[in-house]
């Protein structure tokens, strides 16, 4: 760092300044934070050696890693302690601390972060991030104010730092706000405490391996994790669960993986190092190229095609089924272990069809993806936090991969790793509205029992800013006030218990009825997105099922509830509807 020359030639000066205070002033809020004694604790930019001694009289083995050989000097005379391991090491990288084979339950930063370049942090997080153990956390003190012009030092804001932490999983576990302890105009402190998710299962410190620490030669890995997080958040009902795994047809897996790398693949972004990119990923040959005219988001559940197209998408994928069980599942192994994670059971190949239909006969015809069980519910319990740091690591491989161009290329990864949810399309919902009224029968809203007339909206029971579902059984018919009024909240359980009949009646008249194809599409929609439901489902057991999920989406996505006022006023004269 640029700073080093600034602390030799100060290092007394500092120490004394540094010395002047006691670490429970500088960080009360950090006291009832910290790991029970024994633990191991890493002081980044450890200075006058203050706060690491406070730990090592705690009862803790301190880690002081300081670049200032002066500083280190001064910290060593007045706080020789065997608790204490100093190394000369600094961020972004903290190439000393890699080599000693550790994790930290606690990483301190105090003061250090303004000193961080804008264009390493990235980096320096990340590799605070790999050094974390489970249930770890990371403390970072932000310098708010004028720099300090003796010295590089930069800008920082909490926004920043709590952005980019959620590309490597981390979350904000406390902030606290004091000024500066020396007294120094126009200074103030926000301290930040990082912390990773805990499972109790310890699947997300193997996810967080995976994906930061594990070995990579091309961007596979890294897709696969993805894939299963995406089938997690988006398409669980299609999972049969077992007593210690998720099976998972693998046409889904497949599925999945065609609609992730094609945008990527089409924007000629590279997906392995140079040194192995003489031949395009192996996936990709005739079949994957002939399917350029389609869009990712078309290939969902219920979509049909024909001819040329329907041969090349079984074609595709098939290929892809085989790169997967060779490449990535091969290589993804329990650490300290030759045991493969993910196990597949393929099927013969089929038949070359001449049109086909995505449902799941088609998709179980490639044989079955064995997910472990507390994989599957870590990724689906903490996808807003897994998610963010497995496409934050695929652009970073991308980038590496660019050599000279990888600077610039960051923006378009993000774009084209951008998951091709449905359009907020709600013309299908309404095209039905209208052919119920051509008929002369009348449409409700189906929160109020209202009846509508020409100004209408289409409501998403569940918010499709929350959660992208543009299938039929989501879209419901709703008075304009009643949709603003609802926006982008969930609705409570119930306000969904006392609004199913109007639901169901809806669904029969719009869609159920429709015909035999409507019908089909209708539930194979229904039977891909929601949890609990099985082939021959019947309205009541969508209901039920959009119940379970309605709890899912108010535990992990924190949506605020809503219902409708007259039902709000019900609860309030009678508490045993509640």
């Amino acid at each position: 760092m640029q700073t080093i020359p600034h602390y030799d030639q100060n290092a007394e000066q500092l120490v004394y300044q540094y010395e002047s205070l006691t670490f429970e002033h500088v960080h009360p809020a950090l006291l009832d934070l910290l790991p029970p004694p024994g633990a191991t604790i890493l002081d980044v930019g450890a200075g006058s050696g203050r706060d690491a001694a406070w730990f090592a009289a705690k009862g803790y083995d301190v880690v002081a890693a300081e670049p200032s050989e002066a500083m280190r000097t001064l910290a060593r005379q007045r706080h020789p302690s065997p608790r204490i391991h100093w190394l000369a090491d600094s961020l972004p990288d903290l190439a000393q601390v890699r080599r000693l084979g550790l994790t930290f339950d606690l990483i301190l930063l105090s003061a250090v972060w303004m000193h961080v370049p804008p264009a390493a942090r990235q980096r320096a997080l990340r590799k605070l991030a790999t050094l974390l153990s489970p249930n770890g956390r990371i403390a970072i003190s932000l310098r708010i104010g004028p720099p300090d012009t003796d010295r590089a030092m930069y800008e920082v804001t909490l926004p920043e730092l709590t952005s980019m932490a959620q590309q490597f999983g981390l979350r904000l576990v406390r902030t606290d706000d004091s000024p500066d302890r020396l007294g120094r105009p126009g200074i103030s402190w926000t301290t930040a405490v990082l912390g990773l998710p805990d499972d109790g299962l310890g699947a997300l410190p193997l996810l967080r391996h995976l994906i930061l620490t594990d070995s990579k030669a091309s961007t596979y890995k890294i897709a696969l994790l993805r894939i299963l997080a995406r089938i997690a958040d988006t398409a669980a009902g299609a999972a049969r669960h077992e007593s210690e795994f998720v099976v998972l047809p693998m046409g889904l897996v497949a599925l999945f993986w065609l609609r992730m790398y094609k945008p990527l693949i089409e924007g000629g972004l590279p997906q392995m190092p140079p040194n192995r990119a003489g031949n395009a990923p192996g996936f990709v040959d005739n079949n994957f190229t002939a399917l350029r005219p389609i869009r990712p988001v078309d290939l969902r559940a219920g979509m049909a095609f024909h001819d040329d197209t329907a041969r090349h998408l079984h074609g595709s994928l098939w290929e892809i089924s085989r790169l997967i069980r060779d490449m990535p599942v091969k290589h993804l192994r329990w650490p300290a272990s030759d045991e493969n994670i993910f196990h597949i059971r393929h099927q013969r190949r089929t038949s070359t069809p001449a049109s086909l239909t995505i449902d799941d006969p088609f998709l179980w015809s490639f044989g079955e993806f064995h997910v472990p069980l507390q994989i599957w519910d870590a990724l689906s319990h903490y996808s807003v936090w897994v998610e963010p740091v497995l496409v934050a690591e695929w652009v970073r491989l991308m980038e590496s991969y660019a050599g000279q161009l990888g600077p610039a290329l960051g923006q378009t990864a993000y774009s084209l790793l951008a998951w091709a949810n449905p359009e907020r399309d709600t013309s299908f919902a309404r095209a039905a509205v209208e052919r119920l009224r051509t008929r002369g029968k009348s449409v409700y809203c189906v929160w109020s029992g209202q009846r509508l007339r020409d100004d209408y909206d289409i409501d998403h029971c569940f918010p499709f800013a929350a959660w992208p579902c543009g299938d039929a059984w989501n879209l419901m018919p709703a008075s304009k006030r009643i949709n603003n009024e609802k926006s982008n909240r969930l609705v409570t359980q119930t306000a969904l218990e006392r609004a199913s009949d109007r639901i169901t009646a809806w669904w029969e008249e719009a869609f159920l009825t429709a015909g035999t194809d409507a019908r089909h599409r209708f539930f194979l929609e229904a039977e891909q997105t929601l949890p609990m439901l099985e082939s021959a489902a019947s309205p009541s057991d969508l209901i039920d099922a959009m119940k379970v999920q309605r709890i899912r989406l108010a535990r992990e996505q924190g949506l605020r509830p809503w219902e409708p006022a007259a039902c709000r006023k019900r609860l309030m004269f009678d508490p045993e509807l509640g």
